[in-house]
């Protein structure tokens, strides 16, 4: 018997907690198979198989918290007492021919295919609109769904190609990673609204068709309505997901493809168009790129569920971001029905686009990520927080965020101990040679931390550009894990909201944040008199463990100096 014990996952906790086992009792499992998901203060981590063998004992339950070194899975190393593993070994002595036959009978039995981790280790995923129907052929890698994330929206790819039996979820529907979302249909696989037995007999007397049509003697065969469509999108070099179908249940019809060949919705183009179509069954309208519009999952739900398109609506939130109250305008004006909702004051009015609700909202996403994180840094941080002024009364009118970014790097030169990683179970830190500074962005979303790297070798104009560039990827949910990775100090420029001075809260492994509030002018005796002068409060909040408050003040008394000069 081998046993296997609970490995430290990167984040130096103490333990973590079983959120899903992808295995059973009695699995065989392969080396580095997933075998189970684990949730520890910042992400959800599968934790794959040390080994070869025959799982005989799982040990813990969802929701068991487990500690670092304490035993997680025992297994039979040889597989010799498993019934399962007596079927792998029978399996292993088939002839090549008949072990191919096995594996492509398995497929004939209908696969289904999981929702995987989309690339960010959160737990689960919003469906924001399906891109292919009940019965279509799939090819392989062709996009199936489009996902929304915490940060971004995924096309989430078939696996191989093959027939749609079943759609697991609708738009709007939250799925949770290893759930299902595709059934493939086999051989014995009934497609959904067909009797299993016509089923049957169809994969029968299928004799390797393509998409689309095939010509057998003088007779066209045609597979379904769907493989007609895509044929005839093919044939009009028509990007089908580009189209938004109009027939029974959001299904694209033949007419759906030559007015899309009309509008120009071409394999290659990007033309897309915005007009909102209703679907006759749903009677719903929607948009024809959602993505074109900026709203949170919840919004977008919330229109979903009123039938209002984002285009009807006029963005009242911040940075043109739809709230709910414009949801609820939008469907005032098409209804021509004042309801309380649409009467209440919008964000315009000085409330905050937020959905407002008696019942317990669930956090996710990157809400979720930051309460995570804010937990961690609570429980693992010392924090100690100077707080000092710098006269930036010499500043021309220029990026005063290019300069703050400016002033970390000029000062972790000066400084280095704050520009480090700190490690508080070995007791180890990591200074580092290069300065890369997180950038704290606030968004209807949640608090974003995306890093403007190797800012130490980037002049204004170019830190202007990666700030810009980080902005637009937060807005088109298009920001990527390699974004929001790697940052040795961070800075929260909250002044350009409100606030003065602040504890601004270090996310480890860093060991400092700058915190820049808002200016103020301010009457100062000088050599010359009392004159009026631009005061810029800063904050500046360490890890005492790994800083001493002499670093700390020569750090921040080089920000200032550098800050201070006129350009």
């Amino acid at each position: 018997m081998k046993i296997f014990n609970l490995p430290d996952l990167g984040e130096g906790l103490p333990d973590a907690e079983i959120v899903r086992w992808l295995v059973k009792e009695g699995d065989i499992v392969s080396l580095d198979q997933p075998m189970v998901e684990m949730e520890t203060a910042k992400a959800v981590v599968e934790v794959p198989s040390p080994f070869n063998g025959t799982i005989t004992r799982l040990l813990g339950q969802p929701g068991d918290v487990i500690d670092v070194g304490a035993v997680l899975v025992e297994f039979d190393g040889d597989g010799a007492s498993s019934a399962v593993s007596e079927t792998k070994t029978a399996e292993t002595q088939t002839p090549n021919n008949e072990a191919a036959s096995n594996q492509k009978q398995n497929v004939a039995t209908g696969e289904v295919f999981k929702l995987p981790d989309l690339g960010e280790g959160l737990p689960d995923a919003e469906i924001v609109r399906w891109l292919v129907a009940e019965g279509d052929a799939l090819s392989l890698d062709q996009p199936m769904v489009e996902m929304e994330t915490a940060k971004a929206v995924v096309e989430v790819p078939s696996p191989h190609s093959g027939v749609v039996a079943k759609l697991h979820g609708k738009a709007g529907d939250v799925i949770e990673v290893g759930a299902p979302l595709v059934t493939f249909a086999g051989n014995n696989t009934p497609v959904a609204g067909e009797p299993a037995q016509e089923a049957a007999a169809d994969s029968s007397a299928d004799a390797g068709t393509v998409v689309g049509a095939v010509q057998v003697g003088n007779q066209v065969v045609t597979e379904s309505a769907s493989a007609v469509i895509k044929a005839l999108a093919k044939k009009l070099k028509v990007d089908l997901t580009q189209v938004i179908g109009t027939g029974k249940q959001g299904a694209i019809t033949q007419q759906d493809v030559k007015q899309a060949k009309k509008e120009g919705k071409l394999i290659g183009s990007k033309v897309v168009s915005e007009k909102p179509v209703i679907a006759a069954e749903r009677k719903v309208v929607e948009d024809a790129n959602p993505l074109s519009f900026k709203a949170s999952p919840a919004v977008r739900a919330y229109a979903r569920r009123l039938g209002v398109a984002l285009s009807q609506c006029k963005a009242t939130g911040k940075k043109g971001t739809i709230s709910k109250s414009d949801v609820d305008a939008a469907m005032q004006t098409s209804s021509g029905v004042s309801t309380p909702a649409s009467r209440a004051p919008s964000a315009s009015q000085g409330l905050p686009s937020v959905q407002v609700s008696v019942d317990p909202q669930t956090v996710r996403g990157v809400r979720r990520a930051m309460a995570m994180g804010m937990t961690k840094a609570h429980a693992t941080v010392v924090p100690t927080t100077l707080m000092e002024d710098a006269d930036i009364t010499a500043w021309p009118k220029q990026d005063s965020l290019a300069r703050y970014v400016r002033a970390l790097v000029y000062a972790s030169k000066i400084e280095p101990a704050l520009n480090c990683w700190f490690d508080g179970e070995k007791f180890e830190r990591l200074v580092h040679p290069n300065v890369h500074v997180g950038l704290a962005v606030d968004s209807p979303d949640g608090l974003y931390v995306p890093v403007i790297h190797d800012a130490d070798k980037k002049n204004a104009t170019q830190i202007r550009e990666r700030v810009q560039e980080l902005r637009e990827k937060i807005e088109t949910k298009s920001l990527k894990q390699d974004d929001q990775q790697g940052a040795t100090i961070t800075l929260s420029n909250y002044g350009s909201i409100a606030g003065r001075y602040g504890t601004p809260v270090v996310s480890p492994p860093q060991v400092a944040i700058l915190g820049t509030g808002r200016f103020r002018s301010e009457l100062k005796l000088t050599a010359q008199g009392i004159s009026q002068r631009k005061m810029l409060p800063l904050s500046l909040t360490f890890d005492h463990r790994a800083c001493t408050g002499g670093e700390a003040a020569r750090f921040l008394a080089a920000v200032i100096e550098d800050l201070q000069k006129p350009n």
